[in-house]
């Protein structure tokens, strides 16, 4: 099982705090998945219209960003964690 934690944002959009399901693949493809489980809505918060993740959304496997990771295509499978939020910026 792969634990998928929401935060802020993406918490309000699943209505759900987290959500462990059977899956092994690559980040992309989950986002897909989880896109037709809470609607366009999700993938709406996460990329821009050019197809480019949000510079203030972040996501984490295992802890570690995903860009340090391999971006949309680091793989991700059983016992993995992994977190969708939205970076807060102040003054």
């Amino acid at each position: 099982m792969v634990e998928i934690k929401f935060l802020a944002r993406f918490r309000d959009i699943t209505k759900e705090r987290s959500v462990n399901i059977e899956y092994s693949g690559n980040v992309d493809n989950l986002i897909d998945i989880l896109t037709q489980k809470y609607g366009n809505e999700f993938k709406d918060a996460l990329f821009d219209k050019e197809g480019n993740l949000r510079d203030y959304m972040k996501i984490l496997v295992n802890g570690e960003d995903l860009d340090a990771i391999g971006g949309l295509e680091a793989e991700v499978g059983v016992g993995d964690e992994i977190v969708f939020f939205q970076t807060i910026a102040g003054g």
